[in-house]
């Protein structure tokens, strides 16, 4: 779970469908003592590694996503960053301040124009982006979406075991019995499958299969995990929607799922469309 102010709503997207949860964690990897504000830099750590960072981090944001820049009046007289996108209001660097909550509403509007009249703040600004540009060619590199095969069912079980032993399930699986699992998806006469392939590398993978209901043929979706060290990269959004375009193509009714938890699991669904249905989480949506 995220901490910084605005993560549970922060779904806005860039042109390579990552949110701001997304970046924030790229940019723990860029921020540092250099790209600190240098009347804290004696303060910051890896512990606080929001600390100082507010405007630079805002200002990227907004090259990313547009919108506009506010900051919250401190009782020292400085200012404190954060950004709106059509009313997505979100602080990458809240987690600074610990559990004193700010006051994001009425805010004055901040500009880089004034802000990087100091050399030195522009210096770290360009700097951080620099980090990010870095990181995110990294992270991305050259990707493919294509249908799932028996070949890779074995990675598919490590992926699903991987994936499914964290939070919020903490239900350890041991990869053979996740194999075996996949597998007898697979070999379903229903089965649809999607694999994504970073680098020549499968990452993550879509899996389910198609039911016939008096109110027509219905799509569900049994698995979409993705590599741990692959997450918060847009990945799972990416697979979840190619199978919705393609499930429209084929005419069916709906597509439904269950799902676990509560917060950040339901919601990553209901911003592509699906609605909860019961109180076990099954969610849905009409195609």
């Amino acid at each position: 779970m995220y901490k910084f102010y605005g993560w549970e709503t922060a779904d806005v997207r860039d042109d390579r469908g990552l949110t701001p949860r997304d970046y924030y964690d790229l940019l723990c990897s860029c921020w540092s003592a250099e790209t600190c504000a240098p009347r804290m830099r004696s303060g910051w750590s890896p512990e606080n590694r929001t600390l100082g960072q507010c405007s630079i981090t805002a200002f990227l944001m907004q090259d990313i996503y547009g919108g506009r820049v506010y900051g919250v009046p401190l009782e020292d007289g400085s200012i404190h960053c954060f950004n709106d996108v059509d009313g997505c209001v979100f602080d990458l660097t809240s987690e600074q301040f610990g559990d004193v909550k700010l006051n994001y509403t009425g805010c004055p509007e901040q500009f880089r124009e004034v802000h990087f009249t100091k050399e030195e703040k522009r210096l770290r600004y360009e700097e951080l982006k620099k980090r990010l540009s870095a990181v995110l060619q990294r992270s991305v590199g050259e990707s493919e979406i294509c249908p799932c095969t028996m070949d890779h069912v074995n990675r598919y079980g490590e992926i699903y075991a991987a994936a499914f032993s964290g939070e919020p399930w903490n239900d350890p699986w041991k990869t053979e019995d996740a194999v075996i699992h996949v597998r007898e998806l697979l070999e379903s006469r229903q089965a649809y499958g999607l694999e994504y392939v970073l680098e020549g590398k499968v990452v993550g993978f879509l899996l389910g299969t198609s039911m016939l209901f008096h109110y027509g043929r219905t799509f569900e979706i049994n698995d979409l995990a993705v590599d741990p060290a692959y997450q918060r990269r847009g990945i799972a959004g990416k697979l979840l929607e190619r199978c919705l375009s393609d499930m429209r193509k084929a005419g069916m009714a709906g597509v439904h799922l269950i799902t676990a938890g509560d917060g950040i699991l339901p919601s990553f669904y209901q911003k592509y469309g699906f609605q909860k249905e019961t109180e076990v989480m099954l969610m849905g949506m009409e195609l």
